[in-house]
């Protein structure tokens, strides 16, 4: 009885599996072949692909396969396919999209980015290109339509008991194989370099590797006798209990700390470098003379950052942290995962240890890459996003031009009597870069460009003029900063190197992760450096260069080196630090979520004015101090249409009359999220002019 039910089970599974193979494996085949076509932005390359990696190749189809399954659990299998498919469709051309746009490959963290993309659309699709994406849209939500019409009288044919086993036995499968292919090498688990990772082992693992692949896995070593061993290697002193300091201030080497701390302030320039880096360009002029001047007279050199073409706020993350990004999933953005809901040391806690004030200064829009949200985390008191700032120039692709930063960093350091940390954040290089030519008499031209940049010159050449009007703020700020009353250091480098075809090869420093930096002062101009670092390592060398050791990480950078183990204790301490118990700072974090203050000067409503109007109508202007373009007014809680007249005055329209009218202002971005509220205003009768006494 038993061997003739075994014998009839697994007839009916194997039924089962011939009708998966006729219904998935070619479309698994063919879907593997389209999105490797948009992924290597090659209709020929995805068969080489097959040829020289027919196992890493058939893997994937696997995993397609394996979603493609999953219909068989819905009685209109064949609609549930056409979803799927289409979504499968949809992650190569996403994934082929972004690359025209940057050199890192779509993954499922980009999902989570959502906002931020739609805020900044506009800057690299065209109205209609809008357009045909709505089109298609459209055009497949109606495709679906008519399918799932037409499959309404589809009958399952099989059983739904089977089908789960099936999806179940094929799950179990994949993930095993995965296990070993990875631990034969045929597969990677990290990826050091993306854009070859996703081209090495294929989008479908990468994209699968990116959601499940996530934080940073406990190290198999990871105990607290070892964060006890790595603190008190570094501190010269046991872990601390929860009751006592986490890290004492000072290692016992180092007593003499002064008691006045210079200011400090880090630039990160967006996707800036010294193009005459690229081999074989030549240009009208230099590009960069105030940043070869810098860095030729002051401490410098090659910064290793984590990402290139894109990738902002994973560099900020590691200067601010001094974590390594290497040990976190590939594709991760930290900001949009862990530091959602944890805080964790940071340079601006640290410094804030010692008494100053951290500020963050951004010339784009505060929500990206949710900033303002993680800044609290990482302990900034104040954040200056471009919501909070006056009117400005653009460039011809609509960033902000980083010539207004000089002012907002002068006003920054003037806010307090202590010393200030400012970190600010730079926009005008961003991408993406056009393909037309759209500047007229530009100031810097390209004599020479190598071959392999061929087709990309009008981008360039609007790239290499952006960098000469960055290069012409930094000689600004740093002539404002030369007579500064009280001691400034400035350090400043580039976050990546911008999205163009470039190559190991074609650069100078051999690598497209290295940029540069510069440690620059207003007072000791004897400070004379030569050293590369890496992202993680910059903070801690520039606080190490002022005799500063605060903090845990800080200290283990300046300390740890030159031992072997230093790599795989940094990942000990960071998995503690963020996903583990919390054993270095003796079993507790002691970092606590800033009550983050947005802009340094406060937006107040002075008075708020009504009139009517011949027609019959209500006019509302509201004056007061510190508005902005991006200050929109809120009419009992309902948001207003607004017209910035000036930093005192606002005019509304399209807000209904009532009695009373509470009036509040918001500053709010291209994305629609108000940031903050001035203090709401009564009007406590309509048609009449108002005035706070």
């Amino acid at each position: 009885m038993i061997r003739e039910k075994l014998t009839a089970f697994f007839k009916k599974l194997y039924l089962q599996l011939r009708l998966f193979a006729a219904e998935c494996l070619l479309p698994a085949f063919l879907l593997n072949l389209c999105i490797e076509a948009f992924s290597r932005e090659s209709v020929l390359l995805p068969f080489l692909y097959l040829v020289k990696s027919p196992l890493v190749f058939i893997y994937n189809m696997f995993l397609i396969c394996i979603t493609l399954s999953f219909s068989f659990l819905f009685k209109r299998r064949r609609f549930m396919r056409f979803i799927i498919s289409v979504l499968w469709i949809t992650v190569g051309i996403t994934d082929f999209v972004l690359l025209q746009f940057r050199t890192t490959p779509f993954t499922a963290i980009d999902l989570l980015l959502l906002d931020s993309a739609f805020s900044i659309m506009g800057h690299y699709l065209s109205v209609f290109q809008i357009i045909l994406i709505a089109i298609a849209i459209v055009l497949v939500f109606i495709l679906g339509i008519i399918l799932f019409l037409k499959a309404k009288k589809a009958v399952a044919g099989t059983s739904l008991f089977y089908s789960g086993v099936l999806c179940l036995f094929l799950v179990l499968t994949g993930f095993f194989s995965t296990k070993l292919f990875v631990s034969c090498g045929i597969l990677e688990r990290n990826f050091g370099n993306l854009a070859q990772g996703f081209h090495t082992n294929g989008l479908p693992y990468c994209f699968f590797s990116s959601i499940f692949n996530t934080g940073i896995s406990k190290p198999v070593s990871y105990s607290k006798e070892e964060i006890n061993r790595i603190v008190s290697s570094i501190t010269g002193t046991p872990t601390p209990s929860p009751t006592e300091s986490p890290v004492p201030s000072v290692p016992p080497a180092v007593a003499d700390v002064p008691d006045q701390y210079p200011n400090f302030i880090f630039l990160q320039l967006e996707s800036f470098f010294d193009p005459t880096q690229i081999l074989g360009a030549e240009y009208s002029s230099d590009p960069v003379p105030n940043f070869r001047r810098l860095k030729e007279n002051y401490s410098s050199g090659f910064l290793t950052v984590p990402s290139v073409g894109a990738g902002t706020a994973n560099t900020e993350f590691e200067v601010l942290t001094g974590m390594n990004l290497d040990f976190f999933g590939p594709g991760e953005y930290p900001y949009k995962t862990i530091l959602e809901e944890l805080s964790c040391e940071s340079l601006a806690y640290n410094l804030s240890a010692l008494g100053l004030t951290a500020h963050a200064i951004h010339n784009n829009e505060g929500t990206f890459y949710g900033r303002h949200k993680v800044f609290s985390q990482l302990g900034f008191h104040t954040f200056t996003p471009i919501e909070y700032m006056g009117t400005y120039e653009t460039t011809p692709l609509g960033w902000a031009k980083d010539k207004m930063l000089t002012n907002e960093i002068l006003k920054t350091l003037s806010s307090t009597e202590e010393p200030d940390f400012i970190y600010t954040i730079s926009v005008q290089g961003h991408g993406a870069y056009p393909d037309t030519e759209i500047l007229e008499n530009p100031p810097i031209s390209i004599r020479l460009l190598p071959e392999e940049l061929s087709g990309h010159e009008y981008g360039l050449l609007y790239f290499v003029n952006q960098l000469y009007e960055m290069d012409l703020f930094l000689g600004e700020l740093t002539a404002a900063l030369e007579d500064y009353e009280e001691e400034v250091v400035l350090v400043l480098y580039g976050d990546h190197l911008p999205s163009f075809p470039f190559t190991d090869e074609l650069m100078e420093s051999g690598s497209l992760y290295k940029t540069e930096y510069v440690i620059w002062s207003n007072r000791d101009s004897s400070l004379r450096i030569e050293q590369d670092l890496e992202a993680y390592a910059l903070s801690a060398h520039v606080l190490d260069c002022y005799d500063i050791h605060e903090g845990l990480f800080t200290r283990f950078h300046q300390t740890q080196q030159a031992l072997d183990t230093y790599l795989t204790d940094m990942e000990l301490l960071e998995y503690d630090a963020l996903y583990g118990p919390h054993e270095s700072y003796g079993g507790e974090l002691p970092f606590t979520a800033t009550n983050l203050q947005f802009g340094i000067d406060k937006i107040k409503i002075e008075k708020v004015l009504l009139r009517s109007n011949q027609d019959g109508s209500t006019s509302l202007y509201i004056s007061g101090e510190n508005f902005t373009p991006f200050s929109i007014a809120y009419v009992n809680d309902k948001k207003c249409t607004t017209t910035y007249l000036n930093p005192q005055l606002l005019s509304v329209s399209g807000f209904e009359s009532s009695e009373p009218l509470t009036v509040s202002v918001a500053q709010v971005g291209r994305d629609s999220h108000p940031l903050s509220f001035t203090e709401p205003v009564t009007v406590p009768d309509t048609g009449k002019e108002q005035q706070e006494e």
